[in-house]
């Protein structure tokens, strides 16, 4: 109760005070939202850059005897992909690091809803474009590697590697999005909560 007192004079302080609200007085359940979306976006743009490095050794040591040009060029446009999409993830989580919690608390809710209206629009465009590009750059590389293979073969790896882009696409892309949206939507509706509890004391 303490606590909340301190939070709630503080909040109705003039904003042109400088008075900022410590960080152990914020919500503790969006503090840990936040890090864990913090985390999922590095994890994630560093296990891009894995795949990348690991591509781009095999093109330039390891002894895959392609004779055609495009299959390097392929998997040279697929490590592009990996580290674009690795630098898209790494600028989301400065973007989430910037949002500070010393702020005033009608600042920090400001913050968080620029954060979930641009990340709406990223998710209309990224994972489209993300997945079209990689699958070009797949469908380039294969080429050389289906020239001369009995068309049944072919035909069964086409056929489980669609199933697992349009799984990946469908369920698990989409499911992220919507895992992000969830707790972003938590995240805003405990801080109007909370701002409307300090604007409004009983």
């Amino acid at each position: 109760m303490q606590d909340f007192d301190s939070l709630k004079n503080m909040y109705q302080q003039p904003q042109s005070s400088g008075t900022v609200v410590p960080v152990d007085t914020i919500n503790k359940t969006s503090l840990n939202t936040k890090r864990k979306m913090q985390k999922q976006q590095l994890g994630g743009a560093i296990m891009l850059l894995i795949t990348a490095a690991l591509i781009i050794a095999m093109a330039l040591f390891a002894n895959l005897n392609f004779t055609k040009w495009y299959t390097y060029a392929a998997m040279a446009l697929i490590s592009l992909v990996c580290i674009f999409q690795a630098a898209f993830m790494f600028n989301i989580y400065k973007k989430l690091k910037a949002i500070s919690e010393t702020e005033t608390p009608a600042m920090h809710l400001h913050k968080w809803e620029q954060y979930y209206e641009m990340r709406k629009q990223q998710n209309k465009w990224n994972m489209p474009v993300y997945y079209i590009l990689l699958n070009v750059a797949m469908g380039i590389y294969v080429l050389e590697i289906f020239s001369g293979r009995p068309v049944v073969n072919v035909i069964i790896f086409v056929a489980v590697y669609a199933a697992w882009m349009l799984f990946a696409y469908f369920y698990l892309g989409k499911r992220n999005i919507a895992k992000e949206e969830k707790r972003l939507n938590g995240i805003i509706s405990e801080l109007k909560n909370i701002e409307q509890q300090l604007s409004n004391p009983q």
